[in-house]
């Protein structure tokens, strides 16, 4: 069977197989509801991490708890290894509540006030802070305060000595060791607001009524109860059948004006090439297995007629034009009509 065979073969079942592939459009519509819980995990992911990231910036110098380049993390795990209890503080009642488990000799309160909220008089004047303190940056006289009232004072002039990101630097974290780790505790006391006896300004939170969040969570499960209710699909889509009955005549014409539409005049004509040869095959007795070939030899041996011009008709011609297609159609519906004897033999090729 030759090229033109295996096309004309293939052309009707491509014409009537439903189209099953699904287009880029309808893979789009049936994942909407995957999609948009993507982008809502994204971005929900994405402001988590911008959250976390403004939160840990917002974090105070030498926050003990900081991982920052300016907290004191790095330090802290330091000392904590080398066996010293360390207490954070923020307020001088919580330093002083951190040092009371603790005889006075073993404990060491380090004091960092960059924002000076501490009054030099309060810190000197209280008898329940241990006895031996380290100043980190004081302000002026705060040391010769604490002299004059008989604490023991070290004085670490800079603060960025103890950063994560210099401690590692020349003997930074020697000289931080010796100063801060000589006891079994270590009180890290930074000032805040309450302090200077000012109350701290409301936050969102402090001003959010109870109920709110108990309802923003479950805005939130609903939301994402929908979009699961919405977005999934059980199984593959199934394509069912219309109950719709297209007449033979419009799919005829259809398919004949898609071929006009686009020039495939030499598909048209093998669409009646195929059916020709067909039905020339069961008259000759070759059966509908038959090559055109074999059916062309066995119509040129009936009619008497030259093989190759036969063979031509059916087989091998080409329109280049709308004249030359109805030429060979014609050609062919007379040649068919030999064969059956209701036409003389020669008209086909007239």
């Amino acid at each position: 069977m030759t090229a033109t065979d295996a096309r004309s073969a293939a052309a009707p079942d491509q014409a009537s197989a439903p189209v099953l592939t699904p287009t880029l459009g309808r893979r789009l519509r049936a994942s909407r509801g995957r999609i948009v819980i993507g982008v809502v995990a994204i971005v929900v992911a994405v402001l988590g991490v911008l959250i976390a990231g403004q939160s840990a910036q917002q974090r105070p110098p030498l926050d003990p708890a900081s991982a920052t380049p300016t907290g004191a993390k790095a330090l802290v795990e330091v000392l904590r290894a080398h066996g010293v209890d360390v207490r954070p503080a923020t307020t001088l009642e919580q330093a002083a509540d951190a040092a009371a488990d603790a005889a006075p000799d073993q404990v060491t309160i380090a004091v960092y006030d960059p924002n000076r909220f501490l009054p030099v008089a309060k810190l000197a004047g209280d008898d329940r802070l241990a006895e031996r303190t380290v100043l980190i940056a004081p302000p002026k006289g705060m040391a010769d305060a604490l002299r004059a009232a008989g604490r023991d004072v070290a004085v670490i002039r800079t603060a960025s000595v103890l950063e994560n990101q210099h401690i590692a630097e020349g003997g930074n974290a020697g000289e931080a060791i010796r100063l801060l780790g000589g006891t079994r505790v270590l009180v890290w006391y930074t000032p805040g607001l309450s302090d200077l006896g000012v109350t701290a300004p409301k936050t969102i939170a402090d001003l959010t009524p109870p109920w709110v969040t108990p309802l923003i969570v479950l805005a939130a499960l609903i939301v994402a109860a929908a979009a699961a209710w919405r977005g999934r699909r059980f199984g593959a889509l199934v394509i069912e059948d219309l109950p719709v009955v297209v007449r033979a005549s419009e799919a005829l014409e259809g398919r004949a004006r898609l071929y006009q539409r686009s020039d495939a005049r030499l598909t048209a004509l093998d669409a009646v090439r195929m059916g020709a040869v067909g039905r020339l095959a069961t008259r000759l007795g070759l059966g509908p297995g038959a090559a055109v070939t074999d059916v062309c030899a066995a119509v040129a041996a009936r009619l008497r007629l030259d093989p190759a011009g036969v063979r031509g008709t059916l087989l091998d011609a080409e329109p280049r034009t709308d004249a030359e297609l109805m030429e060979l159609t014609r050609r062919v519906a007379a040649l068919e009509a030999s064969v059956t004897g209701s036409n003389q033999p020669g008209e086909w090729h007239r």
